[in-house]
């Protein structure tokens, strides 16, 4: 067991007897990915050294702004374990005065950058504290049986990433609506100056409507009821046009399954300097894995310029990616 992962059970351990935190337990399998990553990598041991700092800190599980601190540099962490699973060896690029990318790939046809922005749920550190608030609850609850004398004792908390929005506007609807202003709320325009930066989005916090591939795509058919097609989530966060369909699984057979129209742009319709994106998805029933989101002109560049540097992307999403043309649907069937 590496430091950062004693650190993190210390954490829980001290705050287990007021408000365990589930959102740090979200985050334990992509600790446990970065310690196996850590050896021979200065940068991703540097990364672990703060976070090892930040969790250390008193009752850290308990602070919502650090639990948030966390994320974002675990996230960072990450990306960079993660590549390194690939045989892909970034360089953690410093923090000046000037906004730059985090991290940079030199490949033997130029460089490329990343950007790395892990999501916090719906309003922030309110949101962590609403859900450490419940736990809280939950726990005195748990104290009150156990002080009448019950040999048996049971409660409940509340986790909600997306909040009471999702409760608000039709499910689908809420999910799209949540990522695409989060991410829009991280995009800063001079973190993108280098050429072939991609931005990383690290879902750890706030998970997709769906950790299949096939969110990947513009509509998949479901199938769980009763045959549905469905917007795919994470398509309409990079491609997504004002005035498109959101279809969604209906309450039940014969209501009609579309939810809403867009109203918006996606991240790649919106801002051009942004090469591509990479989405790093918490499957809770297998490893995180790194998806991509490319507009179809430049993937037809990539493939057909030799020497482009871009091409190299693939390395690291392998199949597992898709363009505004659909292109690449026909492998995102979600048969694994």
């Amino acid at each position: 067991m590496g430091r950062l992962s004693q650190a993190i059970i210390a954490a829980q351990q001290n705050a287990s007897g007021v408000a365990p935190n589930a959102y740090v337990q979200f985050l334990r399998q992509a600790i446990d990915d970065v310690e196996a990553a850590e050896a021979g990598s200065p940068s991703l041991t540097a990364l672990i050294d703060e976070l090892v700092a930040i969790a250390s800190a008193p009752n850290f599980s308990l602070h919502s702004a650090a639990v948030n601190e966390f994320a974002q540099k675990l996230g960072e962490a990450h990306f960079l374990a993660l590549c390194a699973a690939q045989g892909i060896h970034l360089e953690r690029i410093p923090e000046t005065k000037i906004k730059t990318p985090d991290f940079k790939w030199d490949t033997d046809r130029g460089p490329i950058h990343f950007e790395v922005k892990t999501l916090s749920v719906v309003d922030g550190d309110r949101g962590i504290d609403a859900a450490l608030e419940s736990a809280f609850e939950s726990q005195a609850d748990l104290e009150d049986h156990r002080a009448a004398g019950a040999r048996v004792a049971t409660s409940t908390s509340e986790i909600a990433p997306y909040a009471a929005k999702a409760h608000k506007v039709p499910r689908l609807v809420s999910v799209i609506d949540t990522l695409l202003e989060k991410t829009r709320g991280n995009v800063k325009r001079d973190q993108f100056v280098q050429p072939n930066t991609f931005l990383v989005i690290n879902l750890s916090l706030i998970p997709p409507s769906l950790t299949e591939v096939q969110a990947l795509r513009p509509v998949y058919w479901d199938d769980s009821l009763f045959p549905t097609p469905v917007t795919g989530d994470l398509w309409m966060l990079g491609f997504g046009r004002q005035g498109m369909l959101i279809h969604d699984v209906p309450e039940f057979e014969g209501k009609p399954c579309i939810q809403g129209t867009f109203g918006k742009a996606g991240l790649l319709m919106e801002f051009d300097f942004i090469r591509g994106v990479l989405i790093v998805v918490h499957p809770w029933q297998r490893a995180a894995e790194v998806w991509g989101l490319f507009r179809e002109k430049d993937c037809s560049t990539w493939m057909d310029e030799p020497g482009h540097p871009c091409e190299y992307v693939f390395k690291l999403v392998g199949d597992q990616w898709n363009d505004d043309c659909d292109s690449n649907g026909f492998r995102l069937n979600g048969d694994r």
